[in-house]
């Protein structure tokens, strides 16, 4: 089972922390880094279906996605058999 990693700090850590558990396993599974994970959050991107709701570059754009974040998240979306609008 995939798990949310994110370290804040314990005013927001509580808050984050039920926030990613409600994120898809799947998004989990593609091994974001905390910053990344914190970008799609604060995107309220929870599911494939919300991440697909943005443009690469919205996601790019949010502060914490790095070009690492994006190419994980394209890689998880191709093994879903998805392509990511650009």
């Amino acid at each position: 089972m995939s798990r949310c990693n994110l370290q804040l700090n314990q005013h927001l850590q509580q808050t984050m922390a039920h926030r990613c558990q409600q994120m898809d396993t799947r998004i989990l599974s593609w091994g974001l880094a905390s910053p990344a994970l914190r970008a799609l959050l604060s995107l309220n991107i929870n599911t494939i279906d919300d991440l697909l709701l943005y443009t690469r570059a919205e996601v790019s754009a949010a502060h914490g996605m790095g070009s690492l974040g994006i190419q994980r998240i394209e890689k998880g979306l191709l093994a879903l058999g998805i392509t990511w609008d650009k």
